[in-house]
């Protein structure tokens, strides 16, 4: 599916983002943190490069990642995150 949409519409369409996001969940909720991060991170670079750092679908992007980093213990990738993003 994710495949198509990235075919369809493009790798930064918001409904393929949203798609990526899903996937994320679904790792996460599996307990795989690694997966969920890298797609996570995916969401997140596509709605900067589409939207920009201070729209609400970013933040969400970035508060996703940042729970999930957290939780797998990646206190470096959380550190460089709140870098790029202060407000976290």
């Amino acid at each position: 599916a994710l495949k198509g949409k990235e075919k369809m519409m493009g790798k930064t369409h918001p409904d393929t983002l949203n798609t990526v996001m899903n996937i994320a969940i679904v790792y996460a909720m599996k307990g795989d943190l690694e997966n969920a991060a890298e797609n996570f991170k995916k969401a997140l670079d596509g709605n900067v490069a589409q939207l920009g750092k201070d729209h609400e679908d970013t933040k969400q992007s970035v508060g996703n990642l940042a729970h999930c980093l957290n939780l797998a213990g990646d206190t470096d990738k959380l550190s460089e995150l709140k870098r790029e993003f202060p407000w976290l």
